[in-house]
């Protein structure tokens, strides 16, 4: 499925955001105003961000509906028996889900949600919800409200450099538990839903969108002063660069 790509960019090349971008980063450094806050907050911030530049950079975005994700879900749904199966993607303000069995894939808002709370488990642990209705932190998740999901569980898809991309989880609109051998198969798709995410293919197939983002992150960052945001996705720009460069090279052929 193709990629959306951000209004406004459709005309403006890869390298002109990356040279405006580079400009501005170095503009800021030369200011001197690279001071970066070192307490828990800011470095949870900076976290955060990292890890919402993971999730861009893999290319997921370019994967709704795809095949394998599909097979995994409706294998997770069919083999634990829960009515609904979903691979939720934790984006910067919302989830988003790339497949889904048993209802249409849809967005939900990211505070308050199942997904938020379960890539935020210590070792990204499965989070296990028996019944929302019991679990006051959940009393107002999206899912409870506009699916009426009572049980919910979830393995975080977890890249190798240790970022948790969003959750592979199962959902029931009434009470249930599961059992360690569901969980232990929950913990297995996980993983290969995640290999199938995180193919260096799909981060170069949709690199565009990655760094058109990227490069409007980078210009709020830059209005807002916010020089530890700069400094690091100029970094994650770089990488993609360097990502790119034996495609670009090749085209210039």
């Amino acid at each position: 499925m193709a990629v959306v790509i951000p209004e406004g960019y459709g005309n403006i090349s890869i390298t002109s955001h990356t040279a405006f971008c580079r400009s501005a980063s170095l503009h800021l450094r030369r200011r001197g105003h690279m001071d970066v806050n070192q307490n828990d907050s800011a470095h949870a911030r900076l976290a955060e961000a990292r890890r919402q530049v993971r999730v861009l950079t893999s290319g997921v975005f370019g994967m709704q509906g795809d095949p394998e994700l599909s097979q995994i879900v409706e294998q997770a749904a069919k083999t634990t028996d829960f009515p609904f199966a979903a691979v939720s993607i934790v984006d910067r303000s919302r989830l988003w889900l790339a497949v889904a069995y048993g209802f249409d894939p849809r967005e939900f808002p990211r505070p308050n949600s199942f997904c938020d709370a379960a890539i935020q488990v210590p070792g990204f642990a499965p989070l296990c919800v028996s019944d929302a209705w019991c679990e006051p932190r959940f009393k107002f998740a999206p899912a409870v409200i506009e699916m009426n999901v009572r049980a919910y569980y979830a393995v975080p898809l977890v890249t190798s450099d240790g970022f948790a991309l969003g959750t592979l989880c199962l959902l029931d609109q009434k009470p249930r538990t599961v059992d360690a051998t569901a969980l232990g198969l929950m913990t297995a798709l996980a993983s290969s839903a995640t290999a199938a995410i995180d193919r260096e293919r799909n981060a170069v197939a949709h690199a565009r969108y990655a760094i058109n983002e990227l490069s409007t992150r980078i210009r709020f960052a830059v209005a807002d002063e916010d020089d530890a945001m700069v400094e690091l996705l100029d970094e994650e720009l770089r990488k993609m660069e360097a990502k790119l460069q034996p495609s670009w090279q090749a085209q210039a052929r």
